[in-house]
């Protein structure tokens, strides 16, 4: 994990869920189950997906590849920043000067940097941040972050104990906007 350089790989930088572009999809029971069993176990197999939800190991898989085609879910890994020596997690609320966009894209360069949401409010945008110590946090975001051109101030948030993360959404009855 190491340095707090920069990234090339825009499919670890960017999910390609944009909130601005709305595309809705009708949810049936069968893709809020297989939703459901996803979320808890991303490795479940076609097979054991299609037993609980009567459907042919066929149909599930062709159910889930949907659901991948439009942007429903993506199976991924979620990684424990603690358990692989990333001890130190930040959430930074950062105003930027500019174009916005670009902004975003110069801090979503750094390997450090996991997490890159636009909005509105008292802050343009909100980053999180992994590093494998204190020293390496102060670094990340004082002696780079802080540099990026647009970045105009930041408000750190330093995580001591994470009490709650649900990566799980509620989906029953949901349909709407990605």
């Amino acid at each position: 994990m190491g340095q707090n350089r920069k990234s090339n790989n825009d499919e670890a930088n960017h999910l390609g869920w944009t909130v601005g572009q709305r595309t809705f999809i009708s949810l049936d029971d069968i893709d809020e189950q297989l939703l459901s069993m996803l979320e808890r176990d991303g490795r479940t197999s076609y097979a054991d997906l299609a037993a609980a939800v009567g459907l042919t190991p066929g149909g599930a898989r062709a159910r889930v590849k949907r659901l991948e085609e439009n942007r429903v879910v993506k199976v991924i890994g979620i990684t424990n920043p603690y358990a692989v020596g990333l001890q130190s997690v930040a959430g930074l609320q950062i105003e930027g000067s500019g174009n916005i966009d670009e902004v975003a894209d110069r801090l979503s360069e750094y390997d450090g940097v996991r997490y890159v949401v636009l909005g509105s409010g008292s802050f343009s945008i909100l980053v999180e941040v992994y590093a494998e110590t204190p020293q390496a946090l102060f670094t990340l975001i004082n002696r780079e972050i802080r540099e990026v051109p647009g970045v105009s101030w930041i408000e750190t948030f330093v995580y001591d104990s994470v009490h709650t993360h649900r990566p799980i959404f509620p989906l029953t009855g949901a349909t709407g906007p990605l």
